[in-house]
């Protein structure tokens, strides 16, 4: 806890160094310093071999510095099930976490919204190369068509919402966010009025697939979008950016490639809180679902995890220490700011909690449900949308902080918790 207290304290001055209003440099500071920050969270419970001599069982698979790409090992870790002796293991560790390695830095360019890199076409050269016919890798070309599906399909994300998650970034991430909210802020309500109408104007952007076979897109954005971003000191976010299904489809690239080498028997992880179990998974643990008491976030409930399962929970609150989140009060509610905006711009306050997961689900498709649900503006809505969504849903309400509604009834309550679960029809 010292070198979590001191990051923090360490944080709290790159952040000081900045005007309130510059938002861009305190995202783009705080995101590299995250590298060396630990969350108190701990999503998965099960037990990984000790770093000494190697014995069977689960290993942290660690992906390898690179001084050219710093943030790509950024909150997404690794465990594999290894067998034979120690030094065999050893080898097979040091194999995986090359394979690992170069997948995760491979996603992490390709989704980039901000930074190009040398012989990449990625997210931030589409960004930097408006009107421009672009060819992309095709990975890249597919995870591109599928959010664009997602966005056209109006339930909450939009891959065009980049400025308008820039925006929420640069509040959720303040020293003191309270006092520039828009609940306290009419100017800062105004602006982000006008950024959420124009944001919710599809017509705005355009991003074209020209030839399936050469994977070339070109992607354009409306003068007076563009207008509207220079006016709010917004020109340098992204526009096109994959934002909350970023780390869905991150581990969905990871996972393939993964699996295409043969390792299938281990699962990867976010600090944020999704979990992927490759085909070949079957040793065991349980996945975490956390509520919220007057002491902070508290483990409520758990799930086994199976073989090619997927787990994602979107809470509307973090631990004291996690950035990123923050409430305030507004008359007699409690709002909740987190990284799970959807793409209207809109936060609700209905649920603190939303876990969605199924055994041949894919991370994208979790995620999006996680995010209807979070999304709901009602605890009778979320209980109708919960039954009809892909996966099993599980979520806790603002109102009924101590009770799980859940559609899984492998999700069970931890004993002496003071939680319960009452099921879905």
């Amino acid at each position: 806890m010292m070198r979590l207290q001191r990051n923090n304290d360490d944080l709290r001055e790159l952040i000081e160094e900045n005007k309130p209003l510059d938002r861009k440099k305190i995202i783009l500071r705080f995101t590299a310093f995250l590298i060396f920050l630990a969350l108190a969270i701990t999503f998965i419970t099960i037990g990984i071999t000790s770093a000494g001599k190697r014995t069977e069982g689960l290993q942290l698979i660690e992906a390898e510095a690179d001084k050219e790409v710093l943030r790509y090992q950024l909150g997404v870790s690794f465990q594999h099930w290894f067998t034979g002796s120690s030094s065999a293991i050893r080898m097979g560790v040091k194999e995986l976490g090359e394979i690992y390695s170069s997948a995760l830095k491979d996603a992490f360019r390709m989704l980039d919204a901000r930074e190009r890199y040398e012989d990449w076409a990625n997210l931030a050269t589409l960004n930097q190369s408006l009107g421009r016919e672009v060819t992309l890798n095709q990975p890249l070309y597919e995870v591109l068509r599928d959010a664009a599906r997602r966005t056209a399909a109006g339930e909450g994300y939009s891959m065009f919402a980049g400025a308008l998650y820039a925006e929420w970034e640069g509040l959720r991430y303040a020293l003191d966010p309270a006092p520039g909210d828009p609940l306290n802020d009419p100017a800062e309500a105004e602006r982000l009025e006008r950024l959420r109408t124009a944001t919710a104007e599809l017509s705005n952007f355009s991003l074209e697939f020209l030839d399936d076979a050469a994977c070339t897109v070109r992607f354009t954005v409306d003068q007076d979008y563009l207008e509207l971003l220079a006016e709010l000191e917004l020109e340098d976010a992204p526009i096109l950016d994959l934002n909350v299904l970023t780390e869905a489809y991150k581990l969905q690239l990871v996972a393939q490639r993964l699996e295409d080498r043969g390792y299938d028997r281990g699962f990867l992880l976010t600090d944020s809180g999704l979990m992927l179990a490759l085909s070949g998974y079957t040793d065991g643990g349980v996945f975490r679902l956390y509520g919220l008491d007057e002491k902070g976030a508290v483990p409520a409930a758990e799930l086994p995890i199976e073989a090619g399962s997927c787990t994602v929970q979107l809470r509307a609150f973090g631990t004291q220490d996690e950035p990123g989140y923050y409430a305030l009060e507004g008359g007699k509610t409690r709002y909740y700011r987190h990284p799970w905006l959807p793409a209207d711009g809109e936060y609700r306050n209905a649920l603190l909690t939303a876990l969605v997961s199924g055994k041949g689900l894919s991370a994208p498709d979790a995620c999006c449900a996680g995010l209807r649900l979070l999304a709901c503006d009602s605890a009778e809505e979320a209980k109708t949308l919960a039954v009809s969504l892909p996966g099993d849903a599980a979520f806790l309400l603002t109102e009924e902080p101590r009770t799980i509604y859940s559609a899984d009834e492998a999700l069970a309550a931890l004993p002496d918790s003071g939680y319960q679960t009452a099921s879905l029809p």
